[in-house]
């Protein structure tokens, strides 16, 4: 999908966004983000009535008498997005590849986001980390998120804002996720909501999805197209693995090559699937032929009537 065709299907689902901002906001956004959303406020001395789990070692050492720790309520919580634009991500075997999919859903994420006057921001990887997007509110930061992904998916690099890392051209293979998800647990210093849009065709990113899951609510948005488990009926063809580079010759006719495609692909994303569950991820798988912004309103639904 070129860039402008893009762009007009951003502005169709434009519309979704006030719904989604309620379904994925609803309640000072307590009805997504696990728990009840505190940070640290202040020490005073503990009462017979408080909670012992809230005894601040530390203070009552140093000071010979007990003191708790104090919350408040964050009523204002970052969302993130981390979004792959890796050569594995051109894929799609209709109208949308997977980086238009995943520029749609960042798009109507950011849009909601700033309906809420929730923060948002953004980093982009490849094979590299490729710039990004510091959380701001605001339309025009929305705008910006929006164009941004835009370009990418057009196949152009992402200019940087103002005191941005520039965006550099795509690199020709390789998937940085697990880099990705170390940078924003190294950024992040509050709570957040961290949206990971991938097809997660990469290694070594379990760990860092654990370690960032325990500090942050994470979702990982798994963007699939029906070619990762069905070829076209016949014939044969020469093609490469967008990820190494490694060239390949794919006799689609020959049922035996077909059966080890499909379950090649079902067993990448069971691999997904249990990664995910292991550290408490939660997973929204969203296909190139889907609806983004219908996807995007019954998984917050659900999260909420939990």
């Amino acid at each position: 999908m070129d860039e402008d065709a893009l762009r007009e299907r951003i502005r169709r689902l434009a519309f979704a966004s006030p719904a989604l901002a309620r379904a994925f906001s609803r309640g000072d956004f307590r009805s997504v983000f696990r728990g009840r959303g505190l940070e640290f406020d202040s020490l005073r001395e503990y009462y017979p009535d408080d909670d012992s789990r809230l005894v601040d070692w530390s203070a009552t050492a140093r000071s010979g008498r007990p003191f708790v720790r104090t919350y408040r309520e964050e009523r204002s919580l970052t969302v993130f997005l981390l979004v792959d634009v890796s050569p594995s991500m051109d894929q799609g075997s209709g109208e949308a590849s997977k980086l238009d999919m995943a520029a749609l859903v960042s798009s109507l994420v950011a849009y909601a986001a700033q309906l809420r006057g929730l923060p948002v921001g953004c980093l982009f990887f490849a094979g590299t980390l490729l710039g990004g997007l510091s959380p701001r509110r605001g339309k025009a930061h929305a705008l910006a998120i929006a164009s941004a992904v835009g370009r990418f998916a057009g196949g152009a690099g992402a200019a940087a804002g103002e005191g941005e890392a520039a965006a550099v051209d795509r690199p020709a293979a390789g998937t940085e996720l697990g880099l990705a998800l170390r940078t924003a647990f190294q950024v992040l210093k509050r709570r957040s909501l961290v949206l990971v849009l991938s097809d997660f065709r990469a290694a070594g990113w379990e760990r860092p999805l654990g370690e960032l899951a325990r500090r942050h609510d994470v979702v990982a948005l798994r963007i699939a197209d029906r070619s990762d488990l069905e070829l076209p009926g016949a014939g044969a063809f020469a093609a490469a693995d967008p990820e190494t580079g490694r060239a390949a010759w794919l006799p689609l006719g020959a049922g035996a090559f077909r059966a080890r495609w499909r379950a090649s692909g079902e067993a990448a994303r069971k691999a997904c699937l249990e990664a995910c569950a292991r550290s408490r991820v939660s997973v929204l798988e969203i296909g190139t032929a889907d609806d983004p912004a219908l996807k995007l309103l019954e998984f917050f639904e659900r999260r909420r009537a939990r």
